[in-house]
Parts: C-alpha cells; sequence; structure tokens
C-alpha cells in the first residue's frame, strides 16, 4: 500500500459482516461465522469505531490525541499503523480521500 494512500482526509470505512464484542478492556472482531479476526485494545477499538466513512485521518488523530497522554507523534504513528492493520485484514476499505471543508452532504 503506498505510503501517500494514508492522508489527513482519508475517511476510512468499516467494512460490514463484521461484529465488535467487549471483552474486559479489549474489543474483538468476528467474522460472519464467528471466527476472532483480531483483538484490539481500548485505543485500537476506538480507531475501528471511527472508521465510519465520515471522519477523516486527521480528525481520528484528534480525537485519540485529546484522550491520550503522550506525545502526539507517537499517537499519530499508532493510529496511521492501526488503520493500515484493519485496512491488511480487510476489515477497514481505504474511503474516500476528500477535502475536509467539503460541504456538508
Amino acid at each position: 500500500m503506498p505510503s501517500e494512500w494514508l492522508r489527513g482526509s482519508t475517511r476510512p470505512l468499516r467494512r460490514p459482516g463484521f461484529s465488535a464484542v467487549e471483552l474486559d478492556d479489549n474489543v474483538a472482531l468476528y467474522d460472519e461465522a464467528g471466527q476472532l479476526l483480531i483483538l484490539l485494545n481500548r485505543s485500537a477499538a476506538t480507531v475501528w469505531e471511527l472508521c465510519d466513512g465520515t471522519t477523516t485521518v486527521d480528525e481520528m488523530l484528534q480525537v485519540l490525541t485529546d484522550a491520550h497522554l503522550g506525545p502526539p507523534d507517537e499517537i499519530a504513528d499508532d493510529v496511521r499503523q492501526t488503520i493500515r492493520k484493519l485496512v491488511e485484514l480487510g476489515l477497514v476499505a481505504g474511503g474516500a480521500d476528500q477535502p475536509t471543508d467539503r460541504p456538508p452532504d
């Protein structure tokens, strides 16, 4: 996947057909057959939830930076790595790469 694919204006979208189940401080993602695909920590689960096709990567970074202590650059790297992993697993589509200042639909 080219590095320029994941821009701040990209709007990742969860693919249908997966179930999220909360387990203590984690979220397990299952396919339609009930097979466990990945276990996400709370931060990664927040990224998963924000992959709604309307939230940009930049907006996700802001949400996670506001919610966690730590260097913003490290948080940004973690968010981008999480999105890439979700895409690699087929759980998230790249979504549209649109300007964030577009008029509302």
